[in-house]
């Protein structure tokens, strides 16, 4: 059973974490738990932005196809299994992992079969995230020399320089954010991500999605006071971006066994193999309404410490971007379709990086 199900694991995972709803959530809720002022002050009025631009990457970006979803897609996960490590064991350095994995022996495969390529195969979230907050970071000496706008005019100039690199940390701020939610949700750190190993396939878009459904108006406020009521969690205490990710992962994988216990199977899935072709048959479950009563708390506790986590690396980004005046932009310009953003944390050929997106 588990050789027939593992080749459709390994592919990237077209999955959406939480869908769209939850990660607006997650988004709209930072915006509140930021602590900087001077960055609370803009994002106050921008909440249905910043959820927007969370979940750009599933949608906007995932239509491009190409290139963009070759290198696109595995920055979503971590399938951990993948190179037999416990997850507070693997590396920050990435290239670490390729220069000692690739080649290696699949753990998660378990038939003899190597590793091709760590940034398909094992996914990249925790650096993708890191990219984001290194991108605003650079901004810091071109925000230093670049003047405020003056007056009325300048404000709305969206091709003022000032004015530029502010719509520009924004945005990078919230794609970020959409990394973040991925690794809260708990099926974003494993191989198994839809549950066929374990015989609950498709519990991934039911628990992110078909049960998120299920939420009154409310989510957003549910997730943010979640999260106010979170008092020092420690994926907020290691130093860099990666760590946090990593801690974060800790906590959610802990949480899968827990979720499948809730999950109200009735027949379990199954996946064999005739004639060559593999056939899949999902697991038959309870509506989502009945899952809801239990996964409800699990789900917004999930989505809160998304919600921090995302709040805290704002706050550190803004900083390491010198805490410019941002809230001194006030072009009404609007970041519907953001332009892809190739990973820059492992070697891809010149002809992608140039390929126009």
């Amino acid at each position: 059973m588990l050789k027939l199900v593992l080749p459709l694991l390994l592919l990237s995972s077209t999955a959406f974490a939480w869908g769209g709803r939850g990660h607006d959530a997650i988004c709209r809720a930072a915006v509140f738990l930021v602590k900087d002022e001077g960055l609370k002050e803009y994002l106050r009025n921008k909440p249905q932005m910043m959820g927007h631009l969370c979940n750009i990457p599933d949608f906007y970006w995932k239509s491009l196809g190409g290139e963009a979803n070759k290198h696109g897609n595995p920055a979503h996960f971590i399938d951990i299994e993948v190179i037999g490590l416990k997850v507070a064991d693997i590396p920050s350095d990435y290239k670490k992992i390729i220069s000692e994995y690739t080649g290696k022996e699949n753990k998660f495969k378990n038939d003899g079969t190597t590793i091709k390529d760590i940034p398909t195969e094992f996914g990249s979230a925790w650096w993708r995230a890191d990219q984001f907050v290194n991108r605003i970071a650079a901004l810091n000496k071109d925000f230093a020399a670049a003047k405020p706008p003056a007056n009325f005019k300048e404000e709305q100039d969206e091709n003022l320089p000032y004015n530029k690199l502010a719509y520009q940390m924004v945005v990078d701020m919230g794609l970020m954010g959409h990394f973040v939610g991925d690794i809260s949700q708990p099926f974003h750190t494993t191989a198994d991500y839809d549950g066929w190993v374990a015989g609950h396939g498709g519990i991934h878009s039911y628990y992110e999605d078909s049960v998120v459904g299920e939420f009154d108006g409310d989510l957003d406020w549910l997730v943010l006071k979640e999260a106010r009521a979170m008092k020092n969690p420690s994926f907020l205490k290691p130093a860099t971006v990666v760590e946090k990710m990593k801690a974060l992962s800790i906590i959610s994988n802990t949480e899968i066994p827990k979720i499948l216990k809730m999950d109200p199977v009735i027949k379990p899935s199954v996946l064999k193999k005739e004639h060559g072709m593999e056939i899949k048959t999902r697991a038959e479950r309870k509506p989502a309404s009945v899952a809801f009563k239990k996964m409800k708390p699990v789900i917004v506790t999930d989505m809160a410490r998304g919600a921090l986590l995302l709040a805290n690396l704002w706050d550190d980004a803004y900083a390491k971007a010198g805490r410019p005046k941002i809230g001194a932009y006030k072009s009404y310009k609007y970041p519907f379709t953001p332009d892809f953003v190739m990973p820059d944390y492992y070697a891809i050929p010149a002809d992608s990086k140039s390929e126009k997106k």
